[in-house]
């Protein structure tokens, strides 16, 4: 028995002075600004669908500009701005005709995150889960080009739409200078909420290494 109470007293001590530990550098300040790279793919799918087929088109992995603001000592919020877009290019046979697809891909979307910091790590690696609605408008343009009778003939098709995609996920600041620091999140789940949704089409699971590395975000924020 006091065996067990030598092993267990320097755990219960670590244990006391970790849960007594101030929060992070991070949360002293209120607002901070923010920039965000992802590696996620996010598809938009169009009510028309004039663009579907074998081309991609209507993806985006965006870059986000973002205004945070402190809830509470492990609670913030962030809104965002986003960006991004995607080119595909494709060449098919279709009874002995040679087609040229080009499809080109533009979206604005706008985000509401939420963090909450459940593990602190000495002040300097705060480990948290987060939430997110990410609204995005895309508009995609294919232009497909085949050899007529009388020459190449090329047609234009356009379509935009709405999404709303959800996403969660998990990750841990950390420090660069007294306002600088460094963000890292691994989304775990991520679903479009208002169109179709394929784990191996749209989320790329199910491919091993590349389903892994389709899913981070890298961000850099400055306290105000």
């Amino acid at each position: 028995m006091k065996t067990y109470f030598t092993l267990l007293l320097p755990l219960l001590f670590c244990f006391s002075v970790f849960a007594q530990q101030e929060t992070s550098y991070i949360e002293k300040g209120k607002f901070t600004l923010g920039l965000n790279l992802q590696t996620v793919s996010y598809h938009i799918y169009y009510k028309e669908g004039k663009t579907r087929g074998a081309v991609r088109s209507g993806y985006f992995t965006p870059i986000s500009l973002n205004m945070g603001y402190q809830l509470s000592d492990r609670a913030s919020v962030r809104v965002g701005l986003r960006f991004g877009g995607d080119r595909d290019r494709l060449t098919e046979q279709i009874q002995n005709v040679e087609y040229k697809r080009d499809s080109k891909t533009f979206a604005i979307a706008s985000s509401l995150a939420f963090y909450h910091t459940f593990l602190n790590l000495y002040r300097k690696l705060p480990v948290y889960g987060t939430v997110s609605l990410v609204p995005a408008y895309g508009f995609t343009s294919l232009q497909t080009t085949h050899n007529g009778t009388n020459g190449p003939v090329s047609y234009t098709v356009k379509d935009d739409g709405l999404n709303v995609f959800a996403m969660a996920g998990a990750g841990f600041n950390y420090q660069i200078s007294n306002r600088l620091y460094g963000n890292m999140s691994y989304f775990f789940y991520k679903k479009n909420l208002s169109g179709m949704n394929s784990s191996h089409y749209d989320w790329d699971q199910g491919y091993g290494l590349r389903s892994i590395t389709k899913s981070f975000e890298l961000g850099m924020n400055y306290k105000l």
